[in-house]
C-alpha cells in the first residue's frame, strides 16, 4: 500500500479519506435504509426540491451505494413503485434510473466518450490560452477558490466527501466550461478521480453535455451568481 501523504508545512499525515469515512456507511444493510428512508420521506419533496443543495433530503443521496453495487436499481426502482405516490411527485426521480441506462448504452457506442466528443466537430473548441492559463483557472475551480461561493462550496465539498448534489455539478460543470472555458475533459477527469460514485459513463455523459458535444448538448448557462440551488446561503 502507498504511504499516506504529508503536510508540506506542518510535515504531519494527511488522511484525505476522513470526511469521506464520516459521511459514507458502507454495506447494503446501510444502503438499503438510506433509499428505503428516501422513499418513505424525501422522494414526495424530490420534484420541488431536487435542485435545492441546502435542503439535506431534497435529493437521495444513494449513488455511491448504487455504483458499488450495494444497492440494486431494481430495487429502488420497485420501492418508488410500490410507495403508492402519484406519477406527477416520482416522474422525474424514476427518469433518472432511465437515464443511468442511457449513459451505459452510450459509452457501449462511444467506448471513448470519457475524452473524445460524441459531436466530434466540438472537440476543435478553442478553449482558454495560453496553457499556463488554462492551468490557473482549472486549479482554482478543483481547490474551490473561484471567489463564486456556490462554485467553490460544492468543489470542496467535492474534496471532503467525495460527493455533490446533481444540480451542483451542473453549476460547476458549467462554470468550468462556459465561465473559465476550460476544456470539458479536464472536469470530467477531476471528478472521475475524486467521485465516491465515479461512473464511467454517466459522469462522462454529463461532462459531454456540458461542453456541447453530448447527445443532449446543454442549451443553457446556469448562473454561478443567482443560483436556485442555495436561496438560503447556507
Amino acid at each position: 500500500l502507498a504511504n499516506m501523504p504529508t503536510s508540506r508545512t506542518t510535515g504531519e499525515v494527511v488522511d484525505w479519506g476522513a470526511g469521506i469515512r464520516d459521511r459514507w456507511v458502507a454495506g447494503e444493510d446501510a444502503a438499503m435504509a438510506a433509499a428505503d428512508a428516501f422513499v418513505k420521506g424525501g422522494l414526495g419533496m424530490y420534484e420541488k426540491d431536487r435542485s435545492r443543495a441546502d435542503v439535506q433530503t431534497a435529493t437521495a443521496r444513494i449513488s455511491a451505494h448504487m455504483r458499488v453495487g450495494e444497492l440494486s436499481v431494481r430495487y429502488l426502482y420497485h420501492a418508488i413503485r410500490d410507495s403508492a405516490l402519484t406519477p406527477e411527485l416520482v416522474k422525474t426521480f424514476s427518469r433518472r434510473l432511465h437515464w443511468r441506462d442511457l449513459a451505459y448504452y452510450h459509452l457501449s457506442v462511444f467506448p471513448e466518450m470519457r475524452n473524445v466528443g460524441i459531436r466530434a466537430h466540438y472537440d476543435s473548441t478553442e478553449w482558454v490560452s495560453p496553457p499556463a492559463e488554462a492551468t490557473r483557472r482549472i486549479r482554482a475551480w478543483q481547490r474551490g477558490v473561484t471567489g463564486y461561493p456556490i462554485v467553490d462550496a460544492g468543489m470542496r465539498e467535492l474534496l471532503e466527501t467525495g460527493w455533490m448534489c446533481q444540480s451542483v455539478r451542473m453549476v460547476v460543470a458549467s462554470f468550468l466550461v462556459e465561465y473559465l472555458r476550460c476544456n470539458w475533459v479536464e472536469g470530467e477527469k477531476w471528478f472521475f478521480e475524486n467521485l465516491v460514485d465515479a461512473d464511467s459513463a454517466i459522469n462522462a455523459m454529463m461532462w459531454q453535455n456540458a461542453g456541447r458535444s453530448g447527445i443532449d448538448q446543454w442549451n443553457f448557462i446556469l448562473s454561478p451568481e443567482n443560483a436556485s440551488q442555495d436561496p438560503t446561503g447556507e
